[in-house]
């Protein structure tokens, strides 16, 4: 990737993870990645084992994983100042030989990613974003001025039926068609209330754009339909409910 990393970072450095780093279970960070652990608040620990912290991770599933930084006398020559390194699951587990890893900081939250890993610049903030601290992302938030940027967007889309979206809408007669939905509409410039046309089966689930698969509803059900947590059960109810207008 080709990516100036200024922009998501505060600070940051790139190191490749060597055979030694894996063979030894002991990870030896850049001086420019002990900058960035440093500017995170975190010190070499003085304790053996060395005390684990965890590491927010952006490329991977599990969303963070277990380190610790510590500092390890060089057995070969005692004179030398004691090497900076670190240990537990980040490189017994989650790192591998060849992999670029990136340490960065955020507000003074640490970072990590394989830079090896596919994934595009928008999804490396949105991560930051989504799995960083309260305190992080409000002070990520208090830096933002002026207007944003534009891009070029392309994708498929399906063609709905214009016809079978006003024909829900005509069926609801300004009522929620989610069964014991309570919520008061609000109304358009036009005095018309406020409805939104869901497919209750979605159309990239193989759903038909169709009466018996379209259901009027307000803004709250909608988006509970999408992304609630009980999606599954009220998407069953509102089936159950379109289906009785067609029976």
């Amino acid at each position: 990737m080709g990516t100036s990393w200024n922009a998501f970072f505060d600070d940051y450095a790139i190191k490749t993870v060597t055979w030694t780093d894996k063979n030894k279970g002991a990870y030896v960070p850049t001086v420019g990645q002990c900058r960035v652990i440093k500017k995170a608040g975190i010190t070499p620990s003085v304790l053996r084992p060395a005390k684990e912290f965890q590491i927010k991770v952006l490329d991977d599933d599990r969303v963070r994983v277990g380190a610790s930084f510590y500092h390890a006398q060089r057995l070969t020559d005692p004179s030398r100042a004691p090497e900076p390194r670190m240990g537990h699951a980040f490189i017994s587990s989650w790192l591998e030989k060849g992999d670029s890893l990136l340490l960065g900081v955020v507000a003074g939250e640490l970072f990590a990613m394989k830079l090896n890993m596919s994934i595009g610049e928008q999804e490396v903030e949105s991560r930051i974003a989504n799995r960083a601290a309260q305190e992080t992302v409000l002070a990520k938030a208090a830096r933002a001025k002026g207007k944003p940027k534009t891009k070029l967007v392309s994708h498929q889309d399906f063609v709905r039926d214009p016809f079978v979206i006003k024909a829900a809408l005509v069926r609801a007669k300004n009522l929620c068609e989610m069964p014991s939905c309570k919520t008061v509409l609000f109304q358009r410039d036009s005095g018309v209330d406020y409805l939104e046309v869901h497919h209750v089966i979605p159309l990239s689930e193989g759903g038909d754009d169709a009466m018996t698969n379209v259901a009027a509803l307000c803004a709250q059900c909608h988006r509970e339909q999408h992304f609630g947590k009980d999606r599954v059960i009220k998407r069953a109810v509102l089936k159950a409910a379109i289906d009785k207008h067609g029976s």
